[in-house]
């Protein structure tokens, strides 16, 4: 029984584990979503170029409000070429083994909105 419950509690662990890096995984990936979401309808003309680092501190908030992802860090930008709008968050995974860090990260992309006047009535 010294043999075996160890080894079994660990096994247990390193389930609970993967678990914690899958859900953090999804933890990630929505708020960079959130992030996206947050992102396309903005108009890059018309923003002051803090518009990034609000975005990112959102998807951040996100991510912490979830609990799921630690420390999480995000990377908001656009590209003015093609009009297409990415954000990254990454992040670590709550640790139940001692040693043993895992990262997560999640990237979400779209194209910016682009909204025309109503002319009315042709």
């Amino acid at each position: 029984m010294a043999i075996v419950a160890p080894s079994f509690l660990l096994i247990i662990f390193v389930i609970i584990e993967v678990a914690l890096w899958m859900h953090a995984r999804d933890v990630a990936l929505a708020a960079a979503r959130e992030g996206v979401a947050d992102l396309r309808v903005i108009n890059p003309e018309d923003a002051n170029g803090s518009v990034e680092g609000d975005i990112e501190a959102r998807a951040e908030s996100f991510a912490s409000r979830l609990g799921a992802v630690q420390s999480p860090s995000a990377v908001a930008d656009y590209d003015d070429d093609d009009g297409r709008v990415t954000v990254t968050v990454e992040g670590d995974v709550v640790d139940l083994i001692p040693g043993w860090t895992l990262t997560v990260s999640g990237t979400a992309s779209g194209l910016l909105e682009d909204f025309q006047p109503d002319l009315g009535p042709p």
